[in-house]
């Protein structure tokens, strides 16, 4: 399961992405971002996550630039279950 909130985020960050101890993994979306970038932001991290990118050991620069380079083919698949809290 994906759980998604919207917070205010530092300008410069547009989401971040974290594993929870059930496994489970929460978005934070920057609330300040426009819809489509919103949208954009939520599909980044969301490859993050399939990708398997939290647990990989290479540097975060490079995990970025594969995850951008991919991100036009990336489709979030109909099987990911996403929750999105309101009011956070």
């Amino acid at each position: 399961m994906i759980i998604v909130t919207y917070q205010d985020l530092p300008p410069r960050v547009p989401a971040v992405v974290q594993q929870n101890p059930d496994d489970s993994y929460t978005i934070i979306i920057n609330d300040n971002l426009s819809d489509e970038k919103k949208k954009l932001a939520m599909k980044h991290e969301i490859s993050h996550i399939t990708g398997g990118d939290l647990f990989k050991e290479e540097d975060v620069g490079s995990i970025e630039a594969s995850c951008h380079a991919s991100s036009d083919k990336f489709q979030i698949s109909e099987g990911i279950e996403i929750y999105v809290k309101d009011g956070e």
